[in-house]
């Protein structure tokens, strides 16, 4: 009995030390390295447990295999005039470093003529979607964290049910743990219409469900008959719906893009759909409109836990030490690192001005207490920052400059930077960067500044809990 209790306890801890090395050799991060080697070794069995669950993030993602083939090529004069207009941009000394950071990062050209327009709240972006859906004639591509199934979820179920009526392809991607969030669960009221739906990494239907169970889909794109697409930060939930006139009870942004940046974004949709779901594509040509719609140079970014370094990252990163004038952020979350952090001090430095917007009202009080924790040296360094009022807002803007906009599905925390599938979309625009500064303006001169002297004046008690929040940061 002694031999047998013996021989258990050193098979665990050989579990806890090969644990332990795997962390050491896969895990980017040295205090998440760190972190868990010391769980494995000092809790051989719930340790490794643990790991696997939490700790093994990284996923190999299939070599992207579809493209999109374009069906419209020629251009009006119209069209060509505008193509000059964007070339001329394209051409500016001063933004050649970032978009050649984009060239060699993203393997991705920018494409020229776009137009991206901005929707505030669901009071704007639901019906433009809603109408999107209904006029479909080919197909409906939708991927997205949360979608409910009451108020404005009922009637996308409605839309997305009469386009299968009409025989248009729909393909619709929920997140596995986002699909929890709501009830009754979308999955099934989708299956009852017909729709085809699947759920993104859902922990309780597989292996590889329970074995990513850290990772989250958390991408908002709906891309329409290669002709239309709509992204940033918006789930389809009806606490984004409001009457005109009256404020929801969570504020958020979201975009509509024309032009030839649909093609990417429907190749975005794809690939998640086919890593989602092991779907084999079959062989045939999907189509998108490439023709010339506006004056935006524009690129999608795709970023997960299939990269080595995550694009988003590099690219805010690039941005910030590019920025001439200004740096304005508007974000629910802000848990950054030492990399993005230092990157905002040193733009302060050398005299640019960096403003940051975050919600007063925060769903998640520890992520707000790691912010208040992680911002506080920033503060002091020059970096402003403001707590906006009013009900809590889901906003995700970065602005550099006049012209450099990063839209998209991507909050500054660690999570969206190397556990999320996440899309964005960088643009080069000045009348979009205008029309988002003018909103900027708006919001921040309603909101309450947050100086280090506030923070400094906080009691014992909250200034406690900031900084054991704040020993999580690298994981929320």
């Amino acid at each position: 009995m002694i031999f047998v209790e013996s021989l258990l306890i050193f098979l665990l801890y050989v579990l806890g030390v090969i644990g332990a090395i795997h962390a050491l050799m896969k895990k980017r991060e040295p205090r998440a390295a760190l972190i868990w080697v010391i769980v494995c070794i000092f809790f051989p069995f719930f340790g490794v447990l643990a790991y696997i669950l939490f700790g093994v993030n990284r996923v190999k993602m299939v070599t992207r295999e579809w493209r999109s083939h374009g069906f419209c090529s020629l251009t009006s004069s119209t069209g060509q005039a505008k193509q000059s207009a964007v070339c001329a941009l394209a051409e500016d000394a001063i933004y050649q470093p970032m978009m050649k950071t984009g060239d060699h990062l993203l393997r991705q050209v920018l494409q020229h003529g776009c137009q991206v327009d901005c929707l505030f709240d669901g009071v704007q972006a639901y019906p433009a979607m809603l109408a999107a859906i209904r006029s479909a004639k080919s197909c409906v591509f939708l991927s997205t964290y949360i979608f409910g199934s009451t108020g404005a979820g009922a009637e996308f179920v409605d839309a997305l049910a009469e386009a299968v009526a009409r025989k248009v392809e729909v393909k619709v991607l929920i997140d596995g743990i986002g699909s929890l969030y709501t009830w009754p669960s979308i999955y099934w009221v989708l299956k009852k219409r017909r729709v085809p739906v699947h759920l993104f990494l859902f922990p309780f239907s597989s292996i590889r469900g329970i074995r990513y169970l850290n990772l989250r889909n958390h991408t908002k794109l709906l891309v329409i008959d290669g002709q239309v697409a709509f992204a940033g930060g918006m789930n389809i939930h009806a606490d984004n719906d409001a009457p005109v006139g009256t404020e929801p009870k969570i504020h958020d942004l979201h975009f509509r893009l024309q032009g030839p940046i649909i093609g990417e974004l429907q190749d975005i949709f794809l690939n998640l759909w086919y890593f989602g779901t092991g779907w084999k594509q079959t062989p045939r040509l999907l189509l998108y409109d490439d023709a010339p719609k506006g004056n935006a140079l524009a690129r999608g970014i795709a970023n997960g836990p299939y990269q080595d370094i995550p694009a988003i990252q590099v690219m805010l990163n690039s941005a910030i030490n590019q920025a001439q004038k200004h740096v304005r952020i508007m974000t629910p979350y802000f848990v950054i690192g030492n990399i993005l952090g230092l990157a905002l001090v040193g733009a302060v430095l050398r005299g640019v001005t960096v403003e940051i917007i975050l919600p007063e009202k925060n769903n998640l009080s520890f992520v707000k207490g790691a912010t208040e924790a992680l911002l506080s040296p920033l503060l002091h360094m020059g970096v402003k920052a403001y707590y906006r009022r009013g009900n809590f807002a889901h906003n995700k803007i970065f602005i550099v400059d006049d012209v450099y906009v990063i839209l998209g599905s991507s909050n500054l925390d660690t999570r969206s930077f190397a556990l999320n599938f996440e899309m964005n979309v960088e643009v080069y625009d000045r009348a979009l960067a205008g029309q988002l500064i003018e909103h900027f303006e708006a919001v921040r001169a309603h909101s309450q500044p947050l100086t280090d002297e506030r923070l400094q004046k906080q009691n014992f008690v909250i200034k406690l809990r900031n900084a054991i929040c704040k020993l999580f940061s690298p994981y929320l």
